[in-house]
């Protein structure tokens, strides 16, 4: 049953949305936050100044590589006029996140949003998330998560904002093998698109073979990666799937199908309460969710939970045959 709705989710891809709910070049909202010292800051204390503002969150791997980033443009840049701070919830581990601070001599000031106003002012959908803002106290770019080309994007906006590069220059420094990753894309989609064949054809073992060049094409390109982590469940490769799985949730960490991809791994790695948790959060907001119930009906029956594996079952068949009106290119799903 898995295949059926592998082939489905496949084709529901969309692209990430801004990290933040501000749109870019409206005024950055105003907070007052303390320091672990006891200091007290608010965006007016970065007046003329331009500002990188990093929310992150301790116990994460990408939240500590955009840390040490982020602190590496600052001292880059430091001279500049150009200030960092990095905020983190008090639901966080405080202790730990002041000692990841001192132990990498980390040039970030540490505060700590308490109330969580902050998080909700300025929307905050994903950790870690990247706010820059200019002199004039707008918002200019956001980067979420911590993309293979974070530090990249980061050295280039924070370029742009200081005057040093212009709008094509800047595109330049974000796409510098432009011509050369058109192709790589062009390769990756004709891989992608044979792999799909073979798995239509139930030849799996050409579909992973095939997926796996996709993906060596072009590491970032997020279908492949999907493709290639759904057909390692498939073939049973809890290993692999595990490991696909958590590079496209790097990429891109709100896509319901990646996080229903990586719940099912986990229940392959026979961590149901890791499965339960990342399925229950795909659900949210997810209109073509019967893949993740039909996923959370398995963790729950592995478990032992029947009752409640019963009750996701049914829901993911109740996806399957309620009729809807769907986009032509998703219709074959219903």
């Amino acid at each position: 049953m898995r295949l059926v709705f592998f082939l489905v989710f496949l084709l529901l891809f969309a692209p990430l949305s801004n990290a933040i709910s501000i749109p870019l070049g409206h005024s950055a909202p105003d907070f007052s936050l303390s320091s672990t010292d006891g200091d007290t800051i608010s965006i007016s204390n970065f007046k003329d100044k331009t500002l990188i503002v990093l929310f992150w969150r301790t116990g994460q791997k990408r939240s500590a590589m955009a840390l040490k980033d982020t602190d590496e443009i600052l001292k880059k840049y430091g001279e500049k006029g150009v200030q960092a701070i990095c905020i983190i919830q008090n639901s966080d581990e405080l202790d730990e996140a002041a000692n990841m601070i001192r132990e990498k001599d980390i040039s970030c000031p540490l505060f700590i949003d308490s109330n969580r106003r902050a998080y909700g002012d300025y929307g905050i959908r994903v950790f870690p998330t990247t706010v820059l803002v200019n002199k004039e106290g707008a918002v200019a770019y956001d980067i979420p998560s911590h993309p293979l080309t974070y530090k990249m994007k980061l050295d280039g906006y924070v370029r742009k904002m200081l005057g040093e590069i212009n709008d094509e220059e800047l595109e330049h420094v974000l796409s510098p093998q432009k011509e050369k990753t058109d192709d790589a894309t062009l390769e990756s989609m004709r891989l992608y698109n044979l792999a799909m064949k073979f798995v239509k054809m139930r030849m799996f073992d050409q579909a992973v073979d095939t997926a796996v060049k996709s993906v060596e094409a072009k590491p970032d390109r997020i279908e492949s990666l999907t493709l290639l982590g759904f057909l390692y469940l498939e073939t049973d490769d809890a290993e692999k799937a595990l490991e696909t799985f958590n590079k496209a949730v790097e990429l891109d960490p709100e896509s319901k199908d990646i996080k229903t991809g990586l719940g099912g791994a986990f229940i392959l790695n026979k961590e149901y309460d890791k499965a339960i948790e990342v399925l229950e959060d795909a659900i949210v907001a997810n209109p073509y969710s019967q893949m993740t119930y039909y996923e959370l009906g398995k963790a729950y029956e592995l478990k032992g939970n029947t009752d409640k594996s019963i009750e996701m079952y049914k829901r993911a068949i109740e996806k399957i045959v309620k009729k809807q009106i769907l986009p032509s290119s998703i219709s074959k799903c219903q």
